[in-house]
């Protein structure tokens, strides 16, 4: 079981090596979609389950305490290229919004457009 993990966290190594390289690059792209940015943040949370696993295996079995930082080092690395992917889908998303959304959140005094009101205001001038 320990070819098993030991193996996968190599895989996971060279993995995340090239993804702290790439995915900041790619979410810079001013072309960059909001589904490709979605996409991505996908396929990083993917990694993130499967390295879950390893993490597992890892405590099934006696691993070295050199594997077990070396692991703990590529899951902050994991979680912090997750939390990039996620800022940018959210800052996409809220520009991708729509005008007519701005101000739903008022409260009714202040969304409202009560022309009564108005017209009790134009009669007292």
């Amino acid at each position: 079981m320990a070819a098993e993990w030991s193996s996968r966290l190599k895989g996971h190594a060279d993995l995340v090596q090239n993804l702290v390289q790439e995915v900041p690059k790619a979410l810079g792209r001013a072309s960059l979609t909001l589904d490709q940015a979605a996409r991505l943040h996908e396929v990083i949370e993917k990694g993130i389950r499967d390295f879950d696993e390893v993490l597992q295996l890892m405590d099934q079995t006696d691993a070295d305490e050199k594997f077990r930082e070396a692991a703990e080092s590529l899951a902050r690395s994991w979680q912090h290229l997750c939390d990039t992917a996620e800022d940018k889908v959210r800052s996409m998303s809220e520009l991708d919004q729509p005008a007519e959304h701005v101000g739903e959140d008022l409260s009714p005094e202040l969304n409202d457009n009560d022309e009564e009101d108005r017209a009790d205001t134009d009669r007292k001038q």
